[in-house]
C-alpha cells in the first residue's frame, strides 16, 4: 500500500491573531450588547414591560441604538487589541457583525420595529467598528496621557 503524503497545514501566527481578534470583536459585540439590553430591562420598568411585545417608545429605541454604538466601539477595540494590527481585524469584525445583524433585522424582526430604526442600527455598524480602534489605540488623542 502506498501511503499518501500528508502535508501539515502551516498557520501563520499573525493569521491566528487576526482570526482570534475578529472572533473577539464579534463576541465583545454580542456580550456588551446583550448586557446593555439586560441592564435596560432591569433598570427601566417601562422598558421591561414594553420589551415583551416590542412596543418601544422613541426614547427606548434611542437607548437601544446607543447600546449598539457602545457595543460596536467595544468590538472594534477588542478586535484590534487581540489581533495587534492597525484595524484590519476591526473592519472584518464589523462586516461579520453587520451580516449577522442584517439577517436578524431583515428576516426575523422587520415588522417589530420602525423602518428608520433598522437603518439607524445597521448602517453605522461597519464604520463604527472599523474606525473605533483609531480613537482608542495607543498614541491617539483620546488615549493620550498628555494634558491639553
Amino acid at each position: 500500500m502506498v501511503q499518501a503524503n500528508r502535508q501539515k497545514i502551516r498557520t501563520n501566527p499573525k493569521t491566528l491573531k487576526v482570526f482570534f481578534g475578529i472572533l473577539a470583536g464579534f463576541v465583545a459585540y454580542m456580550v456588551i450588547g446583550s448586557l446593555g439590553l439586560y441592564l435596560l430591562k432591569i433598570s427601566w420598568a417601562d422598558y421591561a414591560i414594553s420589551s415583551k411585545d416590542k412596543s418601544y417608545t422613541f426614547a427606548m429605541l434611542l437607548s437601544r441604538l446607543f447600546i449598539g454604538i457602545f457595543a460596536s466601539i467595544a468590538a472594534g477595540v477588542s478586535a484590534t487589541k487581540i489581533a495587534n494590527d492597525k484595524g484590519k481585524s476591526a473592519w472584518f469584525a464589523g462586516a461579520i457583525v453587520f451580516c449577522v445583524a442584517a439577517y436578524i433585522h431583515f428576516v426575523r424582526v422587520w415588522t417589530d420595529y420602525p423602518v428608520w430604526y433598522h437603518f439607524a442600527y445597521l448602517l453605522p455598524i461597519i464604520p463604527i467598528i472599523g474606525i473605533s480602534h483609531y480613537f482608542f489605540a495607543n498614541g491617539n488623542r483620546l488615549n493620550s496621557d498628555t494634558d491639553l
